[in-house]
């Protein structure tokens, strides 16, 4: 299930048994699908999706991800990731996400995002609607504050 408001574009799902690990929890590996879901989600509400590729040759491809975790997702938690764009431009866009169950921060993601020619494999302009669109949600959610997580480096922090 998936809705936008004037703030963020929500995605939700639960966590099914074939994500859950030897430790009875969520594997990483599924955090990354989960946001990834939820990125394929907002990219949708800006326009993209599989008849925009079939029509255009356009898709997005992720270029770089980090991802950061506070807590275990176990099975059959509800999830909500909550979305957002931080920056576009001509042919990229920086996604911000976070996952929760209910009110608890599991997990969270920031990610750039290219438009590519499916032809070319290259990085093309978005489609003016789609940079429009893309446009219209980070104007949304200027008065945001910029998430603490944004932009941070892994480092074994030395005392």
């Amino acid at each position: 299930m998936t809705t936008i408001d004037k703030e963020l574009h929500t995605t939700q799902m639960v966590v099914p048994r074939a994500w859950l690990d030897y430790n009875e929890h969520m594997n990483v590996a599924y955090y990354t699908v989960a946001f990834d879901l939820a990125s394929e989600e907002l990219l949708k509400a800006a326009g993209m999706g599989g008849a925009y590729t079939e029509a255009t040759q356009n898709s997005s491809m992720a270029v770089e991800a980090h991802i950061t975790y506070q807590n275990e997702a176990r099975l059959g938690d509800a999830l909500t990731i909550k979305s957002r764009v931080l920056a576009c431009a001509s042919k990229a866009a920086h996604l911000y996400q976070e996952m929760f169950r209910g009110e608890q921060l599991l997990a969270t993601e920031e990610q750039l995002v290219l438009h590519v020619s499916l032809v070319t494999r290259g990085a093309t302009p978005f489609e003016p609607a789609v940079l429009a669109a893309l446009q219209a949600m980070q104007a949304m959610q200027q008065e945001i504050p910029r998430p603490d997580w944004v932009g941070r480096q892994i480092a074994i922090r030395r005392s």
